[in-house]
């Protein structure tokens, strides 16, 4: 018979191997059967695999190793900023391009302070001279404007209700360095129509600046606002709780209740340069807050931004004795703000936006969440980007000293600055309109979201063709940029900085003024509630009532 293995079961762990069953040997007896333990061979076997394992871990931890050693330092950062640079605004590790922030290098160059160390700020003279004489004399008014702010400041702390600061717990602050004030460089950007506002990094050619708030009439407006927000506490049953962040400068007597998509980013930004002491400043090459960006603060600085938390008593003692902040929103605005910049952009896909989407072509990539999707998932739920005020930060439990409303941004924030001894930031922040730090920001915070997760997700999700469109739409429904503004459909790239680019152009070509910028978000705002049902409508004027009672908004649409 031919040579083969014939196998015979003897038990569970064991069976008999027999090659040639019939052979005999030369006395012709019947060949010894040899038996074997199965479990025996499959141990040897399981020893020889992970063996074989740990070899090929150690190959590449040693392969690994050769390569590391075999490649400098700055050969790694270079091929690193390569393929990965994100240009973060304020941050040492990322250069920018000059020509994005155009408003910011342009500007005069004001010396900023007070700062917590001693030595006065690193002031950076640019050697320039005005060009003409209009330009000179526009250059003397404003320096004599900067020399005179700690006047007005001290004027100004007189005005208002004797509540809106606590002056028995108040902590002295000194003004900015005694550091010799240059010469305003005069350029075309300071100077804009009243009723305008110019291009980013072109401004009108000539023109009034925009005047200065009356803050007499600020200051009444404040007091007619917590008078009514008082009178309302006293009336409803509000919940007893301050959840959000508080953000906190003892050295500034100042502390702001963190309410996402009413201004937030702005005391986050001023909280985050504040609490800087002046190498920190220098070292990164900022001299302003508003240099520093949305993605740094929301993934570097908020981490060291100074906080206290209104549930532990110690903490409560402390914020009571500082003059309180409050920002608000109009409710139905500041829920349809955060769908445009969480959902219909890109910040929150991956993290809520994919659960919306749990059928069709679209539940491995939400780009087209619309509003009534976004609502109707959110209502429901929790997060801070949507939820009241009242269960952020409730003014009754809060007893802000100034509540200040987005709608009136620009004279509620000069109010608190000169109110706190920060003058010299009120120059800065006039610089660069909202507007436009609003859309530089959101640009770069989006690219830099979409650039991170590129092979993980967006790679195959959104294209950064995609991503700038939506980016323009945004900036239309929102009144910063005309209607009448399209991006070309043939650039060669759509990368980060050609969008900007691109987007200083339409802004000389399209000039947009406040009034059209808000009545045509008005409009869109309206065309996205109008396609809401109406019980759907209702659960959001249910949800958000008591806010509208507290800060004096009606339960409707804005129309102004």
């Amino acid at each position: 018979m031919g040579n083969f293995l014939t196998l015979y079961p003897l038990g569970d762990n064991q069976i008999v191997f027999m090659k040639n069953r019939n052979r005999k040997d030369s006395n012709d007896r019947l060949l010894p059967q040899v038996q074997l333990d199965t479990e025996h061979i499959k141990k040897k076997l399981r020893r020889c695999r992970y063996l074989k394992k740990i070899i090929y871990a150690a190959t590449i931890l040693f392969i690994t190793i050769i390569i590391y050693a075999s490649t400098s330092s700055e050969e790694y950062i270079q091929e690193t900023n390569k393929d990965w640079q994100l240009p973060l605004v304020a941050h040492n590790n990322y250069p920018v391009d000059a020509r994005l922030y155009e408003p910011l290098t342009r500007l005069p160059i004001l010396p900023l302070g007070p700062f917590k160390e001693d030595q006065p700020p690193v002031v950076i003279e640019s050697g320039e001279d005005p060009v003409n004489a209009e330009s000179a004399h526009t250059a003397a008014v404003l320096n004599k404007v900067v020399r005179s702010l700690p006047e007005v400041a001290a004027n100004i702390s007189k005005l208002g209700p004797p509540g809106l600061v606590n002056r028995s717990a108040a902590v002295s602050v000194q003004g900015p360095p005694a550091v010799p004030v240059p010469q305003p460089i005069v350029s075309n950007h300071i100077v804009a129509k009243p009723t305008s506002r110019a291009p980013i990094g072109h401004a009108q050619q000539s023109g009034p600046s925009k005047p200065l708030p009356d803050l007499v009439k600020v200051s009444e407006e404040v007091a007619r606002r917590l008078n009514h927000t008082k009178i309302m506490c006293d009336f409803l049953k509000v919940p007893n709780k301050v959840d959000s962040d508080i953000y906190y400068l003892p050295q500034y007597n100042l502390s702001y209740c963190k309410v996402p998509k009413a201004a937030c980013t702005y005391w986050e930004q001023m909280f985050s340069f504040l609490n800087k002491v002046s190498h920190e400043i220098a070292q990164l090459g900022i001299r302003s807050p508003f240099q520093i960006s949305k993605y740094d603060i929301r993934y570097t600085s908020h981490l060291n931004l100074p906080r206290k938390s209104f549930r532990s008593e110690e903490d409560q003692a402390d914020i009571l004795k500082t003059t309180r902040v409050l920002f608000v929103r109009h409710p139905l605005e500041r829920l349809w703000s955060c769908y445009l910049e969480k959902f219909f952009l890109i910040d929150f896909w991956t993290s809520a936006g994919i659960a919306m989407k749990t059928s069709g072509a679209e539940t491995k990539c939400p780009k087209s969440i619309t509003f009534r999707e976004f609502v109707e998932y959110t209502l429901p739920l929790y997060n801070e980007h949507w939820a009241p005020v009242t269960e952020l930060c409730n003014p009754c439990i809060f007893q802000p000293n100034i509540i200040g409303h987005v709608e009136t941004i620009r004279d509620d924030t000069h109010l608190i600055l000169r109110q706190s001894k920060l003058d010299w930031i009120v120059s800065e922040q006039e610089k660069i309109s909202r507007e436009e730090n609003q859309m530089l920001d959101t640009i770069i915070y989006n690219y830099q979201i979409h650039s991170i997760n590129w092979y993980s997700f967006y790679h195959k999700c959104l294209s950064q063709k995609e991503l700038a469109t939506k980016l323009w739409e945004v900036f239309k429904k929102v009144g910063y940029l005309s209607s009448h503004a399209l991006l070309p459909e043939t650039l060669s790239d759509y990368n980060q900085t050609t969008i900007i680019l691109e987007l200083k152009s339409q802004f000389r070509k399209f000039p947009l003024s406040s009034a059209n910028g808000r009545a045509q978000q008005l409009k869109m705002l309206k065309r996205d509630y109008d396609a809401l049902p109406k019980p759907l409508m209702a659960k959001i004027l249910e949800k958000y009532n008591t806010d509208f009672l507290l800060f004096g908004y009606n339960a409707s649409l804005p129309t102004s």
